[in-house]
């Protein structure tokens, strides 16, 4: 396999994981505004589902959604602490992973002009919660 990944600039990686940051912070803060300025507005956030794995489940929210989980402080009863990895960059896109001490996410971030949002992510619950980062 190929590795496809091109460098992108020192700001923008540090908008990258400035967006990532936003992300997994406004969530444990319960800071609603915070976590909408990290969103593309057609956000697709995944996870597999309960159920009957024929049935291949997949739970999806989006924007509004995680906003409002968000505004609830649905993130704030979990321990602060995080690890972000901006795994891969090309062009307009990267891929990063957030360990968190309730979570694993794997974020799909994009360049909007000058503005990296979140486009899509790809999460689930980590087995310990009690796991230190």
């Amino acid at each position: 396999m190929t590795n496809q990944s091109k460098d992108v600039s020192d700001k923008d990686r540090q908008a990258i994981i400035r967006a990532a940051t936003d992300y997994i912070a406004s969530w444990l803060d319960g800071d609603e505004e915070r976590m909408r300025r990290s969103l593309h507005p057609q956000l697709a956030k995944r996870s597999v589902g309960a159920g009957a794995l024929s049935d291949l489940p997949l739970d999806t929210i989006g924007t509004t959604e995680m906003v409002e989980a968000t505004g609830k402080g649905y993130g704030r009863k979990y321990r602060p602490g995080h690890e972000i990895t901006v795994l891969d960059t090309y062009g307009e896109i990267a891929t990063v992973k957030i360990a968190s001490v309730p979570y694993i996410d794997y974020l799909h971030i994009a360049r909007f002009g000058d503005r990296w949002l979140i486009v899509n992510v790809l999460w689930q619950r980590r087995a310990d919660e009690r796991a230190t980062i």
